[in-house]
């Protein structure tokens, strides 16, 4: 049996959202009304109960490229092959968008297929994007093009520029269906519900935002032909053919997506007199982890031998963008912070924690394709901090004292996300940054002298990163320190193995969420579900998280 059966097989659509009450997909029940041909529904989950046909005067604020196209009484394209066609035949109107651009993602794509592994759930999809100057449409879709059945998934982001919010469809059971737009992601009533459980602040998604792009057809490494049945069609699709790699995807698509939102965002927050509203929407990026990306080292894991040196992700030892990119915080030689393991301690690492891929039924033994893959802070998160600090709404100080604690922990940082809970939700008048940083201040003054909060509380620690006069010079000092602590502990079989469980902690944290779709994007380990929950030290080694720091994930949710 060729991969062609497989493909079919694979176990999409994984995100559908409910459009039906209950919660079942509307395909799902014999006796669901069937939707009308060539209508837009509309469901934005925690808002509407049913779906229902979207009337004239909503439709007309659907000012995106597919919006546009649903209401120009043309018949629903109802594929990704008719979707690509439409706007084909659109050339040379104003509604046109000539460029294009086509991107393969696959978990398991790196992994060679053999009649053994035929049946393996690699996850495979296309990423199709559309636009004139930038790019403003996003179709992702199963890799069966030309099918309209709902296990051939079809979802599709749109980017409006005159209301400054993407928008989100999804094709299922013969009708589109409009599920939100990007504001929703932040409303209490339907955060967290529908395509917000994994956009959750509203921007396009690209786990894998940094080199080698893991999971991608990418320069460092291709989904190419060995990952399909020889018969399979899929060789011969020109989707397939003319894939491009996952670098532009990120550069061209992802990255400027995330600005756009983000710009407009900010935009929206701030009132003509400056005062700046719903402030805690946008601190919350700073201190808890909305989301996350995937960071992976560069060197292939089946190349790893004994006496090959492996270099960890500097982003699983803090959060490398804030610090080192916004804040100027680097080292002033960059290989001090190069931490570099030795071969025999990782391929130990493996051997003793039985590091494998799994999709629940088949067992691929090793590591993903490039070695040791961790979370790290999320783009959308350390972008949007350093565009408030360009509008002046944050000051440097003020993100350094946020990041500084508790920083050789960049994610899932329980110390840090204590910290949000002094935010203000409203910072009034022309120099809104400056009164928000003001009540937030008094807030953790009065915090601190409390009764009860001690001298190892997030507050205090927050207090003297910020109080410090010298506070880069100081925050730079203690980096330094750091690394150097890693750099003497990087050799050592037990520090390392410190950094291994940590790592795999971190995955486990992140496959607790709904952005983990597939069972194939982190390797498994033998640690168990119930191990400790794992911290680093400025000392550089792990230790298990104290009891008064939960181990509680940061889902998303409203203002708490």
């Amino acid at each position: 049996m060729g991969l062609t059966i497989s493909r079919e097989q694979q176990r999409f659509p994984t995100r559908n959202y409910p459009y039906r009450k209950g919660g079942a997909c509307l395909a799902a029940p014999a006796d669901a009304v069937p939707p009308e041909a060539n209508v837009l529904y509309r469901r934005v989950g925690g808002i509407d109960t049913d779906p229902r046909p979207m009337d004239a005067e909503e439709l007309a604020k659907l000012d995106d490229p597919l919006g546009r196209l649903l209401r120009s009484g043309n018949p629903f394209p109802l594929t990704a092959r008719s979707l690509i066609a439409a706007f084909d035949v659109l050339g040379g109107t104003p509604d046109a968008l000539p460029r294009q651009l086509v991107f393969l993602v696959a978990d398991g794509g790196h992994i060679p297929w053999t009649p053994q592994t035929d049946r393996l759930q690699r996850a495979f999809r296309f990423v199709i994007v559309r636009g004139k100057a930038d790019f403003t449409l996003l179709v992702s879709s199963s890799t069966l093009p030309d099918s309209a059945a709902d296990d051939a998934f079809l979802q599709i982001i749109g980017w409006d520029d005159t209301h400054k919010v993407f928008h989100f469809y999804e094709r299922l059971a013969g009708a589109y269906f409009w599920a939100g737009m990007s504001s929703h992601a932040l409303q209490a009533a339907t955060r967290g519900k529908g395509p917000f459980d994994s956009h959750v602040n509203g921007a396009t998604v690209m786990k894998e935002l940094r080199s080698p792009w893991i999971h991608w057809h990418a320069p460092q490494a291709g989904i190419n032909e060995n990952a399909l049945a020889p018969d399979d069609p899929l060789r011969n699709d020109p989707l397939f053919i003319g894939r491009v790699t996952a670098e532009r995807m990120e550069t061209e698509v992802a990255r400027p997506g995330i600005r756009r939102w983000n710009a407009a965002r900010i935009a929206r927050a701030v009132d003509a007199d400056g005062s700046w509203n719903d402030v805690r929407h946008f601190l919350r990026q700073a201190v808890t982890d909305t989301t996350v990306n995937l960071a992976t080292s560069e060197t292939a894991s089946r190349l790893i031998g004994e006496q090959t040196p492996l270099k960890l992700p500097l982003s699983f030892f803090l959060n490398r963008d804030t610090l080192f990119t916004t804040l100027g915080l680097e080292p002033d030689d960059p290989a001090d912070a190069d931490i570099v393991i030795p071969g025999l301690v990782y391929r130990r690492c493996q051997a003793d924690y039985d590091v494998h891929l799994s999709d629940g039924l088949l067992r691929i033994e090793g590591d993903s394709h490039f070695a040791f893959l961790t979370p790290e802070p999320a783009f959308e998160d350390t972008q949007l901090i350093d565009a408030l600090v360009l509008a002046s709404l944050l000051t440097r100080r003020f993100v350094a004292a946020l990041t500084m604690t508790d920083f050789p922990n960049p994610v899932f940082s329980a110390r840090r996300a204590a910290l949000l809970r002094h935010v203000p939700t409203v910072a009034k008048g022309p120099n809104a940054g400056e009164a928000m940083e003001r009540e937030f201040l008094e807030e953790i003054r009065a915090t601190t002298g409390q009764q009860g909060n001690g001298a190892n509380s997030p507050e205090r620690e927050f207090l003297s990163n910020f109080e410090t006069v010298d506070f880069e010079a100081a925050s730079r000092e203690r980096i330094a320190r750091y690394f150097a602590l890693l750099r003497a502990g990087m050799t050592d079989p037990e520090t390392v193995d410190g950094w291994f469980r940590l790592a795999e902690y971190r995955r486990r944290r992140f496959r607790r969420r709904p952005l983990a779709e597939f069972a194939l994007t982190t390797p498994r380990t033998n640690i168990p579900l119930t191990a400790a929950p794992l911290r680093m030290t400025e000392f550089g080694r792990v230790e298990p998280v104290r009891t008064a720091e939960t181990d509680e994930p940061q889902p998303p949710q409203g203002e708490t």
